[in-house]
């Protein structure tokens, strides 16, 4: 731990007795995480993404990476335990905007300590404590104030080992006024095997900003995953999760949980599940509205084949007053090996708290497919 602040080393001590704790996620099946070797290296510094294989590439490409990063303001790269490329487009990225790997951000900057861990608790569960005990790296977005950014930022994270675990720690930052985009692909290599991504996402959208996140997952059917998420919204700040996975996955756990804490602060989720093979898949998000006229949405939609398990949660909390929020889960079961289970979750502490859902699961009727059979 050279060169890193004193409340950085004390606060990994705290989550590894944490995680030495053992406290079980909430949903989903447990993972040993001693069973797999923590990824803290990479192939190194890389001068040009084209220097990946063109396997390698296709991959990223599959998750929204642009290697060319044309009509992108900057990029970053992990691969496996470390960055492999980082950098910013000067050339179209306006003066504001700053992108660092986790590490050397935290060594730069001490006003993260205010940041680090606060939107997604370390005490949540084993692997919230286990990314604080064993980050390795992991993307810095930081937009300063009245900064609008006008191409996004691809922060990709590349899984190619063996039998080890990637453990990124991402901390994303708008302040006041400011507006961006970032996309996020996870992947892992064809070679890689009996592999898992344990990570943590927070976010920070300050007084009347404005983010979109959009976070796409292909993985390998025997790769576990154990993503978690955090953000807390200031007042009449706006975000907008998007989240799509693409591919089997032997087992996904991903509930984030976003914090209205301003008033008029809203948040909109879109999830996008293509349940596949045998994945058991446990995914959902959470609003908690925190302050007056906030609002909230939860869609969620998934396609489910084969032996694939999936289920779909989402929680909308009502705090304050005059607050509003729609959940909307719907599954279609395409073969009958497949499960699909919809939890939907409303609480109001509040009478004045308007929360409203709807839930389906089932196929496509007859009459449906001959209308979509008719229309080509």
């Amino acid at each position: 731990m050279k060169g890193f602040p004193d409340w950085y080393r004390r606060r990994r001590e705290k989550a590894l007795e944490l995680y030495e704790a053992g406290r079980p996620a909430r949903y989903g099946p447990d993972l040993d995480l001693s069973s797999y070797e923590v990824c803290d290296r990479g192939p190194g510094l890389l001068k040009d993404l084209r220097q990946l294989s063109e396997e390698e590439l296709r991959a990223l490409r599959n998750v929204g990476l642009r290697d060319d990063e044309l009509s992108r303001s900057g990029t970053y790269l992990q691969y496996d335990g470390s960055v492999a490329y980082l950098r910013l487009m000067e050339e179209v990225a306006p003066e504001g905007l700053v992108i660092h790997d986790l590490m050397t951000a935290v060594r730069k900057y001490p006003w993260l300590r205010r940041y680090w861990f606060r939107a997604c608790p370390l005490s949540l569960d084993k692997y919230t404590a286990f990314v604080g005990a064993y980050e390795t790296a992991g993307a810095f977005v930081w937009c300063r104030e009245g900064v609008r950014v006008e191409y996004p930022v691809q922060a990709c994270l590349f899984l190619g080992s063996k039998r080890a675990v990637q453990v990124p720690h991402n901390i994303i930052v708008l302040e006041p006024g400011s507006s961006l985009h970032v996309i996020t692909g996870c992947v892992t290599s064809r070679a890689c095997s009996r592999a898992a991504h344990v990570a943590c996402t927070e976010i920070y959208v300050g007084e009347g900003a404005e983010l979109t996140w959009t976070m796409i997952h292909s993985w390998r059917p025997d790769t576990h995953v154990r993503p978690r998420m955090g953000a807390i919204v200031e007042e009449g700040g706006k975000l907008m999760v998007n989240y799509v996975l693409l591919s089997p996955v032997r087992s996904i756990q991903l509930y984030p949980t976003v914090i209205l804490l301003g008033r008029g602060a809203r948040v909109g989720f879109r999830n996008l599940v293509l349940a596949l093979g045998k994945s058991v898949v446990d995914v959902g998000s959470a609003v908690v509205f925190n302050a007056e006229g906030t609002r909230g949405e939860i869609m969620s939609r998934a396609l489910v084949k084969d032996q694939a398990d999936i289920r779909l949660r989402g929680k909308l909390w009502g705090r304050k007053p005059g607050v509003k929020g729609h959940l909307e889960c719907r599954a279609l079961v395409l073969s009958d090996g497949a499960k699909a289970h919809a939890y939907p979750n409303l609480r109001s502490d509040v009478e004045d708290a308007e929360l409203t859902h709807e839930a389906a699961i089932g196929r496509i009727a007859e009459e449906e497919l001959f209308y979509l059979m008719s229309r080509g």
